[in-house]
């Protein structure tokens, strides 16, 4: 990958930095999750690989209602303080965010993508699951607001049978409600279903009813009060059923006589009983409705409990893959190495092998000869106890104390080499740590190149409005200089000439200063058509230098797969 940048002239500068082909795998990753998830200004061609990201990430997390107090929509190509204050705050955001992955500025900065790629993910999941949820509410808050202001048929009726069903049993009367009364001595033997029923409702409504007879045969005809009477005389028979016995003859002439308002008590009863039966398949239907709202929540639980399963899930298997590309990365590092590194480490590693096996073996011989030293000191003693030569015994004594300290002296020089051998092996730097000094350090220059190239604009900037200003304080001056004598120009035909000589002679030298500076305009001009050239062949030459570096690494692979073939 090549970056572009500036030096302290103002001209331009492109640096090779050379990444592998898994970082640019998970940059494409990246790019096709954020066109995915609806960022499409991803596809832009004429956007840097940062900008795509950085606006994919801030996009994500605008998605998510975070604020991150930036505006990446028409910010393009920003310095590198600007791009350290961005990472900063996208990295903050993520903090409040409580992202499971850990992600640095530097590393954003720096276009890390395989740290870049989980956080991606992870935010992608968030604003997609987020915008369910917010449309879910949206749909939830439009339907109650469209039954706050309109009600379907089936829903008025429904809310009409409630408020009856819960009308009757607020104000339910225990006076009106059904009490049985009378009692058929008979009843068991009628067979006829529409006597039964008329019977059934003389027993609990009987009394009523001959009190209404009676109320009313007071106002109406004489066959109305005999029939009151007959009906009355039927109710006391029907108390009296233990002491009296009343034939089946003489109940069917007064329930065929009363047939009609039979009729009528019968199709009360019936529609009474229907207006019970809706209102307990209301209640049960409720009662079906929680139950269902019950088992939904149970089941939305299951869910949530799924999509936490999940996530878990997802949480290791990207740690898996995290362990995976570290050692794709460390076998690609050491298949890297340089040769001649190689070939040093494989030498030191045998030396050093070669001195630990010096050193074990140095060490065996130095508990061989304590053995030896201290069966002859256990012989000594045994000849000092039966000779009594003392003198002799502490001669050999300090002759092998002298061999002893000796011995350890080498021992301590060897130990030093290896020491030595360690400390050389830990001095000398792998390909990966010089890989990362190189990026730094090329990161370095390109902040400081870009600060000096702002510095300098600074002054081209502050130069030109100080040239400004002082024209202007020029024109100023000899504006008013003009106005004080024009007065005094007018006074005399003499005075006028002269003042129409200097104005004259002002314009001039305005003229000429402005030839001055159209030809140093014209000078700057073809001296920037120079560079132009100088700088369209410059870019011949990198093409072709590119073209033959292509060139080069294809026959060096081509070079590479004869050699293997001929060692093969």
């Amino acid at each position: 990958m090549s970056e572009m940048n500036t030096d302290s002239g103002g001209r331009l500068l492109k640096f090779d930095v050379r990444e592998d082909e898994e970082q640019y795998q998970k940059f494409q990753e990246i790019i096709q999750i954020l066109i995915a998830a609806g960022y499409f200004r991803a596809r832009i061609k004429g956007l840097t690989d940062f900008d795509k990201v950085i606006g994919g990430m801030t996009w994500c997390i605008i998605m998510c209602s975070v604020d991150i107090d930036i505006d990446l929509m028409y910010s393009e190509n920003l310095t590198i303080g600007q791009k350290i204050a961005l990472t900063e705050k996208i990295v903050k955001a993520l903090k409040r965010m409580k992202c499971p992955f850990a992600l640095e500025p530097h590393q954003i900065q720096g276009m890390d993508s395989k740290h870049i790629f989980p956080v991606v993910q992870w935010l992608v999941k968030m604003s997609i699951q987020y915008r369910q949820e917010n449309e879910a509410y949206m749909k939830s808050f439009a339907v109650r607001m469209f039954n706050k202001d309109h009600d379907l048929a089936i829903d008025r009726e429904r809310i009409s049978a409630q408020e009856i069903a819960k009308y009757d049993f607020v104000h339910k009367d225990p006076d009106t409600s059904p009490v049985r009364k009378y009692r058929h001595p008979n009843k068991s033997n009628i067979k006829d279903p529409k006597t039964n029923v008329k019977i059934t409702i003389l027993e609990y409504k009987g009394l009523a009813d001959v009190e209404n007879e009676t109320t009313n045969s007071e106002k109406s005809s004489t066959n109305e009060s005999s029939d009151a009477k007959e009906n009355a005389h039927l109710i006391d028979g029907m108390q009296q059923d233990i002491n009296l016995k009343i034939s089946s003859n003489i109940v069917g002439s007064i329930l065929s006589e009363k047939y009609e308002e039979l009729r009528q008590i019968a199709e009360d009863y019936t529609r009474n009983q229907q207006k019970l039966k809706e209102n307990s398949l209301e209640y049960r239907e409720k009662t079906l409705r929680e139950t269902l709202d019950d088992y939904n929540k149970r089941v939305e639980e299951a869910m949530n409990i799924e999509k936490e399963n999940n996530e878990t899930l997802s949480n290791l298997k990207s740690e898996i893959e995290a362990i995976r590309d570290e050692q794709q990365q460390f076998s690609l590092k050491v298949q890297t190495m340089d040769e001649n590194e190689r070939e040093e480490r494989k030498h030191l590693s045998l030396l050093l092998d070669k001195l630990k096996k010096e050193k074990d073996l140095f060490h065996q011989t130095c508990k061989q000869e304590k053995k030896r030293l201290e069966k002859e000191y256990e012989a000594l003693v045994n000849q000092l106890s039966e000779s009594g030569d003392e003198d002799e015994i502490s001669q050999q004594l300090e002759e092998e104390r002298e061999k002893f300290r000796k011995i350890k002296l080498q021992l301590a020089e060897k130990n030093k080499e290896v020491a030595m051998l360690h400390r050389k092996l830990d001095d000398i730097p792998s390909r990966a740590e010089l890989n990362q000094y190189q990026k730094r350090l090329v990161e370095l220059y390109n902040q400081v190149a870009a600060k000096h190239n702002e510095t300098k604009k600074f002054y081209i900037l502050y130069n030109q409005l100080e040239d400004s200003r002082v024209h202007l304080d020029k024109e100023l001056t000899l504006l008013d200089s003009i106005l004080n004598n024009y007065n005094h120009a007018n006074t005399s035909p003499q005075t006028r000439d002269q003042f129409l000589s200097q104005f004259e002679q002002i314009v001039e030298n305005i003229n000429q200063a402005k030839v001055k500076v159209e030809k140093k305009k014209q000078v700057e001009k073809m001296r920037k058509d120079q560079l132009n050239e100088v700088y369209v062949d410059l870019i011949e030459r990198q093409r072709q230098y590119y073209r033959a570096v292509r060139e080069l690494k294809e026959e060096m692979k081509k070079n590479e797969i004869l050699i293997n073939s001929a060692n093969k």
